[in-house]
């Protein structure tokens, strides 16, 4: 069964401050974005950290913008935010995974039925996949670009990174 994921915006861009977007493509099957995320990103994030990586994955055909086509699935509480549109889309692809940093928008993934991955949570599966050899470099990293990582410590205990 091919690994689906739908990406939000903060997972993009924190990945992007550590220089390991690619490491979407070298996890998951297929990686999609819904036009909200790509715009905010993209077209509004132009010139800051994420726009050009994720346009170039876009172009690189390893990302793809895929549109939602029943709106009415987007959470009322998200109607004008990204995470409605990947909450609706990850319904709509069945994807294997919403990738969302928003605690309440994890919350709602929860109650749907919608498994959830964070950032860290990537780059916690990369290190037992062994796509990366050490977790605490890239927190630190992408820490040190001004992205808090909620669940850093505990990810790096249980990788034996941390005592």
């Amino acid at each position: 069964m091919p690994l689906l994921v739908i990406v939000n915006v903060s997972p993009l861009i924190g990945l992007a401050k550590a220089g390991r977007l690619r490491l979407l493509e070298t996890l998951y099957d297929d990686v999609l974005i819904p036009p909200s995320v790509y715009e905010d990103v993209v077209t509004r994030g132009r010139g800051r950290t994420g726009a050009r990586a994720v346009k170039n994955a876009v172009r690189a055909g390893w990302m793809r913008v895929v549109p939602v086509t029943d709106r009415s699935l987007i959470p009322a509480e998200f109607k004008n935010d990204s995470e409605g549109e990947v909450i609706a889309l990850a319904l709509e692809q069945q994807a294997t995974l919403a990738i969302i940093d928003d605690r309440k928008a994890r919350k709602t993934c929860d109650l749907l039925g919608i498994r959830w991955l964070s950032t860290a949570g990537i780059i916690r599966d990369a290190v037992q996949a062994g796509r990366v050899r050490r977790a605490k470099p890239i927190f630190d990293r992408i820490i040190a670009n001004g992205f808090g990582v909620w669940d850093y410590e505990a990810i790096l205990r249980s990788l034996g990174e941390l005592p």
